[in-house]
């Protein structure tokens, strides 16, 4: 299943979640393929709480993409990224190694 953590439905996915809770829920009861993720989400959490979250739960999927278009924010996430073990060779798609 492909899940998408965005307020924005510009990545073809499986499942949008919106908001952190409904995103954490999903990655804890689903088998996750791949997890396309903006910063910006509805709630009080953010697309970095969330990945840093489901790194701590081991619930991330191998495969994430950064949809974030702020270049600010997509360096946040890719940090978050890069810190759990993941890498990248473009800087939007990251595999754990």
């Amino acid at each position: 299943m492909r899940l998408a953590i965005s307020k924005h439905g510009f990545y073809h996915a499986d499942v949008y979640c919106r908001d952190s809770d409904y995103a954490k829920k999903m990655l804890r009861e689903n088998a996750i393929s791949i997890v396309a993720v903006d910063y910006f989400i509805d709630g009080r959490e953010n697309g970095q709480n969330v990945i840093s979250w489901a790194i701590k739960k081991n619930v991330l999927p191998q495969f994430v993409v950064i949809t974030e278009k702020d270049r600010t924010k997509r360096m946040v996430l890719m940090s978050a990224l890069m810190d759990g073990g993941y890498c990248s060779p473009d800087g939007t798609t990251f595999m754990k190694h």
